[in-house]
């Protein structure tokens, strides 16, 4: 079972009394005891990938029942393991063992196993978590089982308080948002910071206007926002006005007029044809009848087009008629903007429909005058989001390098330096802001931590080193290369170290409280 790091020896060595328990509860198989012949608590702290133990018990005396109480929190979210059971082993160095199980939690994340050493000498311990929140099994580590109390007294040593330490109990931690992360080492790279945008790829945006008056026609599916959209997909179909007069009783009458004009003209024709084959009138006669003739007949056309248009749209739904023309995608992508409804009417260049690909996205950032010369080699950047915990990279494995400005904005001065990076899932959305880090310089090798974990008290970086499961300090920290949410450390911290990247504010409030916190049980 992989670990990351141990505070307390485990040796068991004597707790220092860096927490307040409750010293007048009983222990088990103790009785009281008076200040003077109280023996030295014990305590360990130790992680592994799923779990971590942090877990107090008095010395181990042969023929003398000893209680256990194990804080069990599940690092997925460190928060108390409320389910299931704990088993711890006690091996012998001759190869006997004793064991001890809770079968529940005491309270939220506290199991108290209590086990019986039969006799005296070096021993090994560990523990197994069993329940739906956590199974695991580890090493508790190597302890001793003393003959009698005096001799754990001598071997132990007396209590005593630790400078600089800052209690914070289990309980506090489990009921606040708390974790803590272990400084590793890591790759790092020097950054030049800066404030950018998401915005859509060039060429990738479609913003699509009426192209003349009309009217929205209701079609078989409406257009959703955020739905896929195909290239050539027709979004609304639009009946282009009626123009002139627009109610029913006029357009009807447009339509009788043209049509008696029509009658009227045919009328003219056939006459002037008759006249001119008794050779009454000249040729030009019958040539202007058949002109008005056409005059007429375009009139009654317009005009019932008119009437047929008008309705269409008083109906709100069916053809759109003559003339209708369709708004159509030119672009793959994503509705992101829907402007109008079914029956709406619209102006010339009236806004639509919005459509972007979003499968590909631009962050474009905004570098200051004087790091100009300091990106201008620059291929990779990260850059964090308001709302997620992570940073995004963006690196030849999913995006490039567009542009950089070349030409300075005389108000904010500074130029664009433009990253093209992959959007599979679609969490980058166009108009995001985004505090950006430039890559530049060669990368190195250093111990760092979580930038979440740094602090700052009077201008000053520091960080809350976890030194046990319920002891903090603080620790003022000299700093290097910070780099993709990570930043160097080159004093304040040591490898393996945990050091807390969220609940450090409230670690500080405790800290200037001065205040005891009370303690549910036994040390």
């Amino acid at each position: 079972m992989k670990r990351f790091a141990i505070v307390a020896a485990l040796a068991l060595v004597a707790c220092k009394g860096s927490h307040a328990h409750d010293k007048g509860e009983a222990e088990h198989g103790h009785g009281h005891e008076s200040a003077k012949d109280e023996l030295p608590g014990q305590s360990v702290t130790l992680w592994t990938e799923k779990t971590e133990l942090f877990m107090e018990h008095k010395p181990l005396i042969a023929g003398k029942e000893v209680g256990f109480a194990a804080h069990v929190t599940a690092m997925a979210t460190f928060k108390a393991v409320t389910e299931g059971a704990v088993t711890l082993t006690l091996k012998m160095a001759g190869g006997a063992t004793v064991t001890a199980r809770a079968d529940k939690a005491s309270s939220p994340g506290i199991f108290r196993p209590v086990l019986t050493p039969a006799a005296a000498g070096k021993c090994e311990m560990s523990m197994r978590v069993e329940g739906p929140q956590v199974q695991d099994e580890f090493p508790v580590g190597p302890c001793e089982v003393f003959a009698d109390p005096a001799g754990a007294k001598a071997a132990l040593g007396e209590e005593a308080d630790v400078p600089g330490r800052i209690p914070f109990l289990k309980e506090q931690q489990w009921k606040t948002e708390f974790a803590t992360a272990p400084a590793v080492e890591r790759e790092l790279q020097g950054a030049v910071r800066a404030n950018g945008e998401l915005r859509p790829v060039a060429g990738k945006e479609a913003r699509l206007s009426a192209t003349s008056a009309g009217r929205v026609v209701a079609g078989a599916a409406a257009p959703i926002l955020g739905m896929a959209v195909k290239k050539g997909q027709v979004l609304a179909t639009i009946a282009p006005s009626v123009g002139g007069t627009s109610d029913r009783a006029s357009l009807d009458a447009d339509v009788l007029s043209a049509k008696a004009e029509l009658a009227a003209a045919e009328t003219a024709l056939a006459r002037a044809e008759r006249l001119f084959a008794e050779q009454a009138v000249p040729q030009r006669n019958v040539e202007e009848a058949r002109t008005r003739v056409s005059i007429a007949k375009a009139r009654v056309g317009g005009s019932s087009g008119r009437l047929k248009q008008f309705n269409a749209s008083a109906a709100g739904a069916g053809g759109a008629g003559p003339g209708a023309f369709k708004v159509r995608s030119p672009i793959d992508g994503t509705l992101v903007k829907v402007e109008v409804a079914a029956g709406q009417a619209v102006e010339e260049g009236q806004l639509l429909f919005t459509v972007i690909d979003l499968g590909r996205v631009w962050l474009v950032a905004q570098v200051f005058e004087p790091d100009i010369p300091k990106v201008e080699g620059a291929r990779a950047a990260w850059f964090s989001i308001d709302g997620y915990t992570e940073p995004f990279t963006v690196n030849e494995a999913n995006g490039k390098l567009v542009t950089i400005g070349r030409v300075l904005d005389p108000q904010t001065r500074t130029i664009p330096v433009v990253f093209e990076l992959a959007n599979p899932d679609g969490r980058l959305r166009i108009g995001q802001f985004a505090k950006v880090s430039i890559a530049t310089g060669a990368v190195e090798r250093a111990l760092a931590i979580p930038e979440a974990a740094i602090l700052e008290e009077g201008g000053k970086a520091i960080a809350y080193v976890m030194v046990e499961g319920e002891a903090f300090e603080r620790r003022p920290l000299s700093l290097g290369v910070r780099s993709n949410g990570w930043a160097g450390v080159l004093e304040g911290v040591k490898a393996g170290e945990r050091v807390v990247t969220k609940g450090g504010y409230e670690i500080k409030l405790a800290s200037a409280s001065g205040a005891i916190p009370a303690h549910g049980h036994a040390h």
